[in-house]
């Protein structure tokens, strides 16, 4: 599936020290772990995810597992978005200016815009570099982008990963106070305009699905994300 290899390939460089088999990804972050099923969860699949990171958050991306099915994974509540591709073709840049960010103080700006606008409560209070590190500037395939607002302000941004093959969209999201301006259609036109040539992919949240709908993106699976609290405490 084009986004699961995307987002392998995509946490693994950003994580070196990531787990890759042919199972699952397992990317521990500070207070979370991450785990990307890479086949349908088995028996053996679902105790060890059970055993991961008791004191920390785990969360499960799940493409296989249908939505309506019984819970998979204990202790955990899951909700269900959207997995969706757009194939290339060519996409005209929206008017407002959107950058290629390319030094770490405006990387910074974009990661902060990621972090709030989406939000993650797991990534907050924001610090500078938790998320986006200053080396994902030279990192094959990495690239961040940010629109302002008419005041100059940081207001949209999201990064991208391109594997060789296709390209992911990660992160697309907008400051509260920025909303409703065309700021985050026009961080994802750029994106598109600057790799005509590739398919993209992306999970959606569903209040996001109708842009994407709108800039040529379709529904190929529906992915359940089970999330399981730390079970111990430090």
């Amino acid at each position: 599936m084009i986004y699961l290899r995307n987002a392998a390939a995509m946490w693994t460089a950003l994580l070196p020290g990531s787990r890759l088999d042919e199972r699952l990804l397992r990317v521990d972050r500070p207070g979370s772990t991450r785990v990307i099923l890479r086949q349908p969860p088995t028996t053996q699949t679902v105790a060890e995810v059970a055993g991961m990171a008791l004191q920390s958050r785990v969360v499960v991306e799940d493409v296989f597992t249908s939505p309506d099915a019984a819970p998979v994974f204990p202790n955990s509540r899951s909700v269900c978005m959207p997995v969706m591709d757009r194939p290339p073709g060519g996409l005209k840049a929206a008017a407002v200016p959107v950058v290629e960010v390319r030094d770490p103080d405006t990387l910074a700006a974009a990661e902060q815009v990621m972090v709030d606008g989406f939000p993650f409560p797991q990534l907050q209070p924001w610090a500078r570099g938790q998320a986006l590190p200053p080396r994902v500037l030279d990192l094959p395939g990495w690239r961040v982008w940010l629109a302002h607002d008419d005041d100059g302000s940081p207001a949209a941004a999201a990064y991208t990963f391109d594997d060789g093959h296709a390209t992911g969209l990660y992160w697309l999201a907008t400051l509260a106070q920025h909303r409703s301006r065309g700021l985050g259609r026009a961080v994802l036109s750029a994106a598109i305009a600057a790799r005509p040539d590739q398919v993209f992919t992306l999970v959606a949240t569903e209040a996001g699905r109708p842009l994407y709908e709108s800039l040529g993106f379709a529904v190929v699976r529906m992915a359940t994300w089970h999330t399981r609290p730390p079970i111990l405490t430090a």
